[in-house]
């Protein structure tokens, strides 16, 4: 009896461990591709994980909300800290500024109910589809990134030419019909997995903006760009579109 259960063991490990190399190429979809960074590919998988499988993500969330809780319990509401969020309108070719909205809100605080706020929304969430990369959405991304560097990080969201995300993704993919942009700024370094969750936490942000982009169903295709350490920051870029 003892033999027989040890194989049905093995053959069980097995199983499962087949079952989780398929599940992982089935998300890794830029495993292939020539025009990525390692860094970027694995962006790519953490964003098509999270996506896939929202509920299970939990999981990996709740170190996080742990040491925010302790942070929280220990330092109080914390320091006053505040986010701009600058709408801009564009008239005649060019852009100028229509709305600034100066966002006040307590670090560990705010850092908890962000948390909180994400877990609730993939506890509630339908797996989402699994995004493939598209070379036109890279380029896209790496215009910008060069763009970005040229200026210092400082041109947000939109390029020197007045340019908007939707604008440099269709531009560059064509068969794409919308899009949109995140971009991250991180010291010390970070790993792709820590990024993505930066900016599903996105503490600090009214609407939680980053967040929905890259929960949102109706992207299609993605690509990352590693911008690397520039003006004190390590930079990132992550473009998302819908085909056409």
């Amino acid at each position: 009896m003892l033999r027989i259960a040890c194989l049905t063991v093995v053959a069980t490990f097995l199983i499962h461990f087949s079952a989780q190399g398929q599940h992982t190429r089935t998300l890794n979809t830029a495993a292939r591709v020539s025009y990525l960074t390692e860094e970027e590919k694995q962006m790519i998988y953490e964003i098509n994980l999270v996506r896939s499988q929202p509920q299970e993500y939990l999981n990996i969330l709740r170190p996080y909300l742990k040491r925010a809780e302790a942070e929280l319990e220990i330092y109080g509401p914390g320091e006053v800290r505040y986010s701009v969020e600058t709408t801009y309108m564009q008239q005649n070719g060019k852009l100028s500024v229509y709305k600034v909205d100066t966002v006040a809100y307590h670090k560990y605080e705010e850092e908890v109910h962000a948390i909180r706020s994400l877990m609730n929304d993939l506890q509630d969430l339908q797996p989402l589809s699994v995004l493939q990369p598209d070379y036109g959405i890279y380029k896209a991304a790496k215009k910008h990134g060069e763009d970005q560097e040229r200026h210092d990080w400082g041109l947000a969201h939109y390029g020197s030419d007045n340019s908007t995300p939707m604008e440099r993704i269709v531009r560059f993919a064509p068969d794409m019909k919308t899009g949109n942009e995140n971009i991250a700024s991180r010291y010390p370094e970070a790993t792709p997995r820590e990024i993505v969750i930066l900016l599903l936490i996105d503490s600090g942000i009214k609407g939680y903006g980053h967040r929905y982009n890259l929960l949102n169903p109706q992207w299609t295709h993605v690509a990352c760009y590693a911008g690397g350490l520039h003006n004190g920051m390590y930079r990132w870029l992550q473009e998302f579109g819908e085909k056409r």
